[in-house]
């Protein structure tokens, strides 16, 4: 068996508090979804005057910004300290392959 590779962006990076105390920054590791595609029906026994807006509202959805939705695939958790001590700092964006090797250890790497 080898290992699982998965490519992923950092989504987010934001501080976080545990319940019971202690602080935590942390960075999401995220593939893109893949967004259903949206549609409206329309109703056979609507009045005249919607059924000749109906089409431009149909085209709604289509002319706003699109926001692309994300699944996260891994969240880390760091202490400040930890955070500090990073040589190199994730940033929102940053491509990164996750590799779950077979003995059960995680090796992230910038692409």
């Amino acid at each position: 068996m080898g290992s699982i590779s998965i490519i992923c962006k950092v989504n987010a990076i934001h501080p976080s508090a545990a319940p019971f105390g202690g602080e935590f920054v942390c960075v999401e590791f995220a593939v893109e979804a893949q967004k259903p595609p949206s549609f409206i029906q329309i109703p056979k026994d609507i009045p005249q005057e919607v059924s000749a807006v109906m089409p431009i509202l149909t085209q709604l959805p289509k002319m706003l910004p699109q926001v692309k939705p994300y699944n996260n695939r891994l969240v880390l958790y760091l202490t400040p300290q930890e955070w500090e001590k990073l040589p190199r700092k994730y940033q929102y964006g940053d491509e990164v392959e996750i590799k779950i090797n077979p003995d059960g250890s995680i090796h992230v790497s910038l692409i």
